[in-house]
């Protein structure tokens, strides 16, 4: 399969190792600076006239490509609001564990400062978690919203986005409230907010789950909320219900006083 905008719509690292406005490594470091990721020859500069530190050249044609002087970039941002096609983007390499990717934003509703995103490539693949560091919407950049993430440093330079934060309604929120608190295990008086609790925190079975929160090792021994659970695994986790039945079972398989077993060692 052939690659590069032409044919993807989506830069390939061919394209991006031939363009004019890729900042070098030390001046990352430096603090925020312009990524232009124009490679395409299109009758296009707003970003050159936008700029207020003459950072970007287009010259004559209108059709060359940008380029960047990178000592001249500040990071201010402006070149990122302006640019029609959405492929210009901010750097801010902090240190070897944390960078700051700043990029357009014209969905709705608006990420807050603090959110946890999910961070996307190009591709708008999921390639990391991220947080809203700033949100900028100044009437100056008519209406396109530029927003910061940080994200862990390895992703900087292939995170360019984020996915569309979803807001609940308060009737939504009420309803998922009520659904988590929904009781599956009697015995040890555990919801389903708990069993879906274990489940973001690793459990991928119902020994996983039992393990973490003790469902099933309550006087029914599992008999009531087995089913249940393996039911929230199949829905949270979209696989089949079969994978996780049934579920391990080790001796006794009911409740037994000490006793009967206390009688049994003594006659050995």
């Amino acid at each position: 399969m052939k690659e590069g905008v032409r044919y993807t719509g989506i830069a390939s690292e061919e394209e991006l190792k031939n363009s004019f406005g890729i900042p070098s490594a030390a001046r990352m470091k430096q603090g925020p600076v312009a990524v232009i990721e124009c490679v395409q020859e299109i009758p296009c500069n707003p970003c050159e006239g936008t700029c207020p530190f003459g950072a970007i050249t287009i010259g004559d044609p209108i059709t060359n490509l940008p380029h960047l002087n990178e000592t001249l970039c500040t990071g201010c941002g402006t070149c990122v609001a302006m640019c029609p096609g959405q492929a210009i983007f901010l750097v801010n390499d902090l240190s070897e564990q944390e960078a700051e990717v700043t990029f357009p934003f014209e969905y709705w509703p608006l990420p807050q400062v603090g959110d946890e995103v999910d961070a996307v490539n190009r591709a708008g693949e999921v390639v990391c978690k991220g947080r809203v560091t700033k949100v900028r919407n100044p009437v100056a950049y008519k209406n396109t919203c530029v927003v910061t993430i940080s994200i862990p440093n390895a992703f900087k330079d292939d995170v360019r986005s984020m996915k569309r934060v979803i807001k609940q309604t308060p009737m939504e929120l009420a309803e998922q409230k009520e659904r988590a608190s929904q009781l599956v295990c009697r015995c040890e008086e555990l919801t389903r907010g708990d069993i879906e609790k274990a489940i973001d925190e690793g459990a991928t079975t119902i020994d996983g789950i039992k393990r973490r929160t003790r469902a099933g090792m309550g006087l029914c021994q599992g008999k009531s909320c087995e089913r249940l659970v393996a039911r929230i695994l199949s829905e949270k986790l979209g696989r089949p219900l079969a994978e996780f039945l049934p579920a391990t079972y080790r001796a006794p398989v009911r409740p037994i006083s000490m006793g009967v077993i206390a009688d049994n060692c003594e006659k050995e």
